[in-house]
């Protein structure tokens, strides 16, 4: 056959995988990096390179045909998809518009959660496709590549080839067609798969869209009247067999969903089981380690009960991890993890609720008995009516008993607990007997959907305080020796401590907020306000800005600072200081982690506002026109501070002097430096003055000073005897340090005295002037005692001429 022939025959079937492979979505075929790029490839191959390259090539192309058999094992992932194609079926027959509307408001939420978990499952099939067919892409990529160089060069060289060479090109060519069908092959398989999967997940997308539409549309006519009023119905009894059909449906659907959901994450789920168990002897030898602790004056008193109890705190935080860790599955699962948790959470509620309360938290075991018994006999809907009616009865009840019992204790005890019950009660109070006049009226929806919500959020409160107070009692157990370390010796990091136990707390009241929002069916219609009142824009030309971008934008912006703030206190006062730096390398660091922190969250405030980070280069080329024409010595500070703090010749603390203004240093920023001066007044210094002025740090080596005081002693007065009283004087006086010895020296003859100079240093700068003050005093006592005089200034006075009157009355001793 012709080499042209051949080239348009065989070409197209060899690239078709490339060409398929490509359809698969984020799978983009990549040459593998022993291939060389297409562009760089070769036209022909030279004669004298081709055996090598022959050798090359086949182990080469043994290695594709290798991988692409290791890769064809199809089974396990069709099995897998034949397996979720069963399970969407089965629901997607669910969502039907008759189905649907048979099912009651926890069945279709069960079922929203069941087919999210199929679409998470359907796209991470997809991943582990793309992940398989990646490879074959790339191999048959490289396959065409190889086989066109291998047609060039048999077509630009076959008169040249003797026939042993011809020959050996023409047994590989023939074994790159062998490599291609054993790439085409599990490809092939790959995307049809793909295809298939992609189908399923639209149907999945398209199930859970109306699911969503349903529950919406019960959500809106929670306030419409879905049977006759109770009266009539008890004069009138019916029958409900579909309800109880429902029922059964509904708990086939969710324990099937439940084994679906074990086969997936039955890993995980052993893994965290197992850790718990692991942890299970570090309670117990908590809760020996607290018990001695206890035994002494300790502030963990308030947590006896809870550090005491150690099995009850560990099931309560293991059943905690296992509902963050299932939180996407199954209701009914994470329905009887709450109720198994019921025993923990009553033992662990500490005292002070409890003297609050009162132990009016155990009905809620009686209320859930009523509510399951109800459910159980939600095929016959008037007894389920009058259930209803009864466990809204004592729900209300025991809410205004709760009421009442706030009320009075807060008359001599009030509290911001006790306001708090008192509000949550009365709101109670109100939403049981909204739902007893709902049931009665013929909304049945409505009232059901109030006392579930009720009496779930009732527990949910008990059950996240019981975790606060579990977590709070064992974190001040084992970091008890560190907090009291913190906040006694600590300025910042101590103040963490409060920080991080109220954010703690704040995050459990979101959690119980989000739970009960849910129960209220209010939380969806909110996310949608929210949703849409963040997405509304306002624009001016090409510029257009969300109001959600720009809340986001604020918060942002101010955790930022927040957070930078934080840690530089953290790292400059509780943490560098302790560690073994060279001087001012702790300060520079915890400015320059400031600096680096806001810069990042005012990139991701701009982020998180839809701000493309790309679009900087940009606002950056706007600025380079101002910081070039006004914005000069803005830079020239911000570059002198970097420089300051890399360099670091001035630190705070540190006794500096600049154009004649001397101070302490208080703070270096990336603009200016702040001195203290020592009469009170904070000087603002640019920093570029301080690198291009001349600067004296008094205090940049060392904190010693010397001290200089002249003395003057009268003419007669014995110079030894001066110079032994001075020594011994700057000897004794206190502050001034042995090494170097203080110096007297005679400097000299004045006009009217003998000159003297004592010279000693003294360690601490700040007391220098207290410790000149004292040594002069004391000068002074001693050469007083040694009778040696300090003179005043003394002038000799020659007179050339004088009158002759004024001679005699001076002669006579009058005055003029």
């Amino acid at each position: 056959m012709p080499v042209s022939a051949l080239r348009r025959t065989v070409l197209p079937l060899l690239l078709w995988p490339v060409f398929a492979a490509a359809q698969i979505p984020g799978l983009t075929p990549k040459a593998a990096p022993a291939a060389e790029p297409a562009s760089a490839a070769p036209e022909t191959i030279a004669i004298a390179a081709i055996p090598q390259r022959i050798e090359r090539d086949q182990r080469l192309l043994q290695d594709i045909i290798e991988r692409s058999a290791a890769v064809g094992t199809q089974a396990a992932r069709r099995d897998e998809l034949a397996t979720i194609r069963r399970n969407a079926d089965t629901l997607i027959r669910k969502t039907s518009p008759g189905n649907l509307r048979a099912l009651p408001i926890s069945g279709l939420v069960a079922l929203e959660r069941h087919l999210l978990f199929l679409d998470r499952e359907l796209a991470a099939w997809q991943d582990d496709l793309q992940a398989a067919a990646k490879p074959l892409s790339e191999d048959a990529a490289q396959l065409a590549q190889m086989r066109e160089v291998w047609l060039r060069t048999r077509g630009g060289s076959g008169e040249l080839l003797v026939p042993a060479m011809q020959r050996r090109i023409d047994d590989l060519l023939t074994q790159f067609g062998q490599g291609e069908r054993a790439v085409s092959a599990p490809l092939s398989q790959l995307l049809d798969a793909g295809y298939e999967a992609g189908v399923l997940q639209n149907r999945v997308a398209r199930g859970l869209r109306d699911v969503r539409g349903r529950i919406a549309s019960i959500d809106r006519g929670l306030w419409q009247f879905d049977a006759e009023p109770l009266h009539a119905a008890l004069a009138e009894p019916s029958a409900g067999a579909a309800a109880g059909d429902a029922l059964g449906n509904g708990l086939k659907a969710e324990l099937a969903f439940m084994q679906e959901y074990d086969r997936v994450t039955r890993g995980r789920t052993n893994a965290f089981l197992a850790l718990c168990l692991l942890l299970l002897p570090l309670f117990l030898w908590l809760s020996r380690q607290a018990k001695r602790v206890l035994a002494e004056s300790s502030p963990l008193a308030d947590y006896r009960k809870t550090l005491t109890r150690p099995v009850s705190a560990w099931l309560l935080l293991s059943i905690l991890g296992l509902l963050l860790l299932q939180i996407d599955g199954p209701a009914l699962r994470l329905q009887l993890l709450l109720i198994v948790a019921w025993l923990p959470v009553m033992r662990l509620q500490p005292k002070r609720l409890l003297d609050h309360v009162g132990h009016w938290m155990y009905l809620t075991a009686v209320f859930f008995l009523v509510n399951l018994f109800g459910q159980a006999v939600s095929n016959q809907p008037l007894t389920f009516r009058l259930v209803l009616l009864v466990n809204d009865a004592l729900m209300l009840g025991a809410l205004a008993w709760l009421l009442y019992r706030t009320v009075q204790r807060l008359r001599t005890q009030p509290s911001r607990l006790l306001q708090g019950m008192r509000a949550m009660a009365a709101l109670g109070v109100g939403v049981m007997a909204l739902a007893i006049a709902a049931n009665l009226a013929g909304n049945v929806t409505l009232a059901a959907m109030l006392t579930d919500a009720t009496l779930n959020s009732a527990y949910l409160g008990l059950f996240l305080f019981a975790v606060g107070t579990v977590v709070r009692a064992f974190t001040r157990l084992l970091l008890r020796s560190a907090m009291e370390r913190l906040k006694s010796h600590t300025q910042h990091a101590g103040g963490l401590v409060p920080v991080v136990s109220q954010l703690f707390n704040l995050a459990l009241v979101l959690s119980w907020l989000f739970g009960t929002l849910d129960g209220f069916r209010l939380l969806r219609p909110l996310l949608e306000w929210v949703k849409t009142l963040s997405a509304f824009a306002v624009g001016y030309g090409s510029l257009s800005v969300t109001l959600g971008g720009i809340v986001l934008f604020g918060v942002s912006v101010y955790l930022s600072f927040w957070l930078a703030r934080t840690l530089r206190g953290v790292l400059s006062e509780d943490i560098l200081p302790n560690m073994a730096l060279p001087r001012g390398v702790a300060n520079s660091v915890s400015s320059l982690s400031y600096y680096a922190l806001l810069i990042l969250g005012l990139l991701l405030a701009l982020a998180a506002a839809g701000f493309h980070i790309s679009q900087l280069a940009i606002v950056l080329g706007a600025l380079s026109v101002g910081i070039g024409l006004g914005l000069q010595d803005v830079v020239k500070n911000f570059v002198s501070g970097l420089i300051l703090m890399v360099e670091r010749p001035v630190q705070p603390g540190d006794i500096a002097e600049v154009s004649g203004t001397i101070g302490k240093v208080r703070e270096i920023g990336m603009r200016a430096t702040t001195l203290t001066t020592f009469e009170g007044a904070d000087v603002i210094v640019p920093n570029g003055m301080l690198l291009s002025e001349k600067m004296v740090n008094w205090t940049l080596s060392s904190d010693k000073r010397r001290i200089d005081i002249p003395v003057g002693a009268a003419y007669g007065s014995d110079p030894k005897t001066v110079l032994e009283i001075l020594e011994a004087v700057a000897a004794r006086t206190p502050g001034i340090t042995r090494n170097p010895a203080p110096t007297v020296v005679f400097s000299g003859f004045g006009q009217s005295a003998l000159e003297f100079s004592v010279r000693a240093w003294t360690d601490n700068y700040d007391d220098a002037v207290f410790v000149r003050s004292a040594m002069a005093v004391a000068i002074h006592d001693a050469l007083r005692e040694a009778g040696i005089e300090i003179p005043f200034p003394q002038r000799d006075l020659h007179i050339r001429s004088i009158d002759s009157a004024i001679l005699e009355r001076l002669t006579r001793g009058e005055q003029s």
